[in-house]
């Protein structure tokens, strides 16, 4: 009789039984950055012994197990080796400094760390502050393992005989820690269910079905401990059994010879990426005939970007993905089928049980077409932040999710995300909003990317600057680009302050990182 996992290990199971020697990943191996291919019954018994070996150092269900690794194909076996012992997750951003790592463990209460060899000097700097009980250490060609780090080639040789656990579908599974852009990272509790729910209703919304013949193969590059890496991804293809390509980094060149190599049917990226890729001086060079699919998610995708990716890949699937990590990482989407009609929005809420909403600040609802914040229900909706009940009680109201992110519906209920209300810019009591500048300034055929922020203003409070980088070869100035968005906003939404840089500093997700932007470019 079939019946609906419930749990993380289930959906792996189905697919062991439904598709044994269907390849599964295909991803670099970390230690010798090889690119190597499992089935799922390969990445079922890989992850038995990363299980069976955790469980040897004494790893048990509701310890938390800390995650610091770049994308590999041990990210999946050790994700997987984690949750099959009860036990929670707890990815690391590789990027922090060791005073950030070490908050995250302390705040989490880790009680294990998984580091890949390249990372244990940030963790030795912090060691001996830390109450962990164990650490492991991932070997990599040319990086000898402290004698304080527990080998992982040693702790993966065994029988791959794993305890018996019972983990139940409310279960603490994973503790993601938020960016930390409006204070200290806060750690999102997700438990089984919510993960669950994740892959179901994020697949559904992008047509996904579960095939037994012709499953589509989609490529990422999402970094494994954000969580469009371990939730997003990882939940669909464990909801829907695909075939999954994780790129070690985004390097435009090996992205596209990657996608010709796999003939990879599906992309995930953000709207940098996307832009990187059709700015390739040899794009038209490398076979990416097999796309059918595109996935954008991580930022508000600008117009402009949605008809070039279009004049790219005539009639190509574009869907427009709005989430959040509190969400597990549920949100909106933005089908293909009204890529081009709904521009500049991020659809519906989650097929079928994701719920959306616009509230003012007494959480009352918004007209049609009036900006309020966003909020969500549905059960992919995180339990609570981790530790913090003020910051979960602000957040989670009355069984609905608070996101702090500002939008608005139209009169057929598609969302148009504006901007996150911390970035709202109030210029001489007018508000506005980066997304919509930034849309309107990425028409311009010189701009590759651009960067929309607030800066003080003796008069106005608030003004607008606008950080710009030109494509390889193009020249414009600012009163030239201020005068292309003189028929398109208002005259309070143009920038006034346009710089032109080398580059704009991204997030681990492909996102502007305006909080690098504020610090590194504002009073330079």
């Amino acid at each position: 009789m079939w019946q609906s996992p419930q749990t993380i290990i289930e959906l792996l199971k189905r697919n062991v039984t439904d598709f044994t020697d269907r390849e599964a990943v295909v991803s670099v191996q970390y230690r010798t950055s090889d690119w190597v291919r499992q089935s799922w019954q390969e990445v079922d018994e890989s992850s038995d012994r990363v299980a069976c070996g955790l469980a040897a150092i004494g790893v048990r269900p509701g310890q938390k197990v800390a995650f610091l690794l770049t994308n590999s194909i041990e990210c999946y076996q050790i994700y997987l080796g984690i949750h099959k012992l009860g036990a929670v997750f707890v990815p690391i951003n590789v990027r922090l400094v060791p005073r950030e790592v070490s908050y995250i463990i302390e705040n989490s209460d880790a009680d294990f760390i998984v580091s890949g060899a390249e990372f244990l000097g940030q963790v030795d700097e912090i060691r001996e502050q830390l109450q962990v009980k164990k650490i492991v250490g991932l070997e990599k060609a040319g990086i000898e393992l402290p004698e304080w780090a527990l080998s992982f080639a040693e702790l993966i040789n065994n029988d791959g005989k794993v305890p018996s656990v019972t983990i139940n579908h409310d279960d603490v599974a994973d503790i993601l820690y938020t960016s930390g852009t409006t204070g200290l990272p806060k750690g999102v509790v997700l438990t089984e269910g919510n993960k669950v729910a994740c892959g179901k209703l994020m697949g559904a919304s992008f047509d996904f079905s579960r095939l037994h013949y012709g499953a589509p193969t989609v490529q990422n590059v999402f970094p494994f401990f954000t969580s469009s890496g371990c939730s997003s991804v990882v939940m669909m293809w464990l909801y829907y059994g695909f075939r999954v390509v994780l790129e070690a980094e985004f390097d435009v060149t090996s992205t596209l010879e990657t996608m010709a190599r796999e003939k990879s049917t599906g992309y995930g990226g953000a709207p940098a990426m996307f832009i990187f890729l059709l700015s390739h001086p040899k794009f038209k060079e490398f076979d990416t005939s097999g796309l059918n699919m595109l996935i954008s998610g991580a930022a508000a995708m600008p117009g402009e970007v949605i008809r070039k990716l279009d004049a790219a890949w005539p009639g190509i699937n574009i869907f427009n993905l709005y989430a959040l990590t509190e969400a597990g990482t549920g949100g909106t989407t933005l089908s293909a089928a009204d890529a081009q009609r709904k521009i500049g929005s991020v659809g519906h809420p989650l097929t079928p049980d994701q719920e959306l909403r616009i509230v003012n600040n007494d959480g009352k609802d918004m007209p049609v077409g009036e900006i309020g914040q966003i909020v969500l229900r549905g059960p992919n909706i995180m339990k609570e932040y981790y530790k913090n009940p003020q910051a979960t009680a602000e957040t989670l109201r009355d069984g609905w999710l608070y996101t702090g992110d500002m939008g608005y519906c139209d009169s057929e209920g598609y969302l148009f995300y504006t901007d996150r209300s911390k970035d709202m810019i109030v210029r001489g009591g007018n508000n506005v909003y980066s997304v919509e500048v930034e849309s309107v300034v990425y028409e311009h055929p010189a701009v590759k990317q651009c960067a929309v922020i607030a800066k003080p203003h003796p008069q106005l409070g608030e003004d607008i600057l606008a950080f710009v980088v030109l494509k390889d070869g193009e020249t414009l100035t600012a009163e030239e680009l201020y005068n292309f968005t003189i028929d398109k906003l208002a005259d309070y939404k143009r920038p006034r302050d346009i710089r032109f840089v080398d580059a704009l500093p991204l997030n681990p997700t492909g996102k502007m990182d305006k909080k690098r932007i504020r610090a590194e470019l504002l009073d330079a």
